[in-house]
């Protein structure tokens, strides 16, 4: 059985839990970890999902994960690795901008460092794979959030340098979403905002979750490393006029 560990699985809609119902569903064996235990996701089938808290700034929460994982897997056979976890809210608190901008860095970027340092050594030989969740903030910027895009498109650095690092051994890639609704349908997403986008609709979850799955399928994705690819519905590619 082919074994993940996904970060940043405690929201109940949002992306990392949607990643875990996927490759549960393709018959991969998970591991979540998040901040929040009391939010982890509950599946059926629970010989196939372990938990574990952690708190991705932290050296021995990361350490921690890395003994629960080698107990299950016995060795350097860890097949995936998809770095989640994240601030998502992504301006800074103008309050205290050197504080929050710690906490972008240290969180989003720093974590996913730590993440695949520790783990690395669990990673199987020549058919694993690394997928960070960078954001389309990595390329374009609105004010207010110079920590988050800093942090993400820190992650596109780290993708291709990883790539290199650990080449033969461990493909590494970053996805880069854009507009994701992770409200269950809470908001209220107009036919404007909807038309916006290139495809038509705001982007769920699933279309996320089925892009790392691709990526981390060595069958599927096998001479692709040190890329990163934009799921957004033709956002960034869209050319943009102000009306007079």
């Amino acid at each position: 059985m082919r074994t993940a560990v996904v970060s940043g699985v405690a929201r109940q809609h949002g992306i990392g839990r949607q990643i875990t119902r996927t490759l549960l569903s393709k018959g991969y064996r998970v591991v979540g970890c998040d901040l929040a235990p009391e939010e982890a996701p509950e599946h059926k089938d629970v010989a196939a999902y372990s938990f574990v808290r952690v708190d991705v700034r932290r050296p021995e929460d990361v350490r921690a994960l890395y003994l629960h994982v080698e107990r299950l897997v016995g060795g350097p056979h860890l097949n995936v690795l998809v770095n989640n976890a994240g601030i998502a809210a992504p301006y800074l608190d103008t309050s205290d901008p050197l504080a929050s901008w710690h906490a972008f860095i240290d969180t989003n970027l720093t974590g996913a460092f730590l993440m695949s340092h520790t783990l690395q050594p669990l990673m199987e030989e020549g058919s694993s794979a690394i997928v960070h969740i960078s954001s389309t903030r990595a390329l374009q910027s609105e004010p207010g959030c110079e920590g988050y895009a800093a942090a993400k498109a820190g992650l596109l650095g780290l993708t291709h340098a990883q790539a290199a690092s650990l080449q033969r051994r461990t493909r590494v890639n970053a996805v880069l979403p854009g507009w994701i609704d992770v409200s269950g349908g809470e908001d209220r997403i107009s036919e404007a905002q909807h038309r916006w986008q290139l495809t038509g609709r705001v982007g769920a979850p699933t279309d996320v979750a089925e892009l790392v799955a691709f990526l981390a399928d060595e069958r599927l994705s096998g001479y692709i490393t040190g890329q990163h690819f934009v799921c957004d519905g033709g956002v960034t590619a869209k050319m943009y006029y102000p009306e007079e």
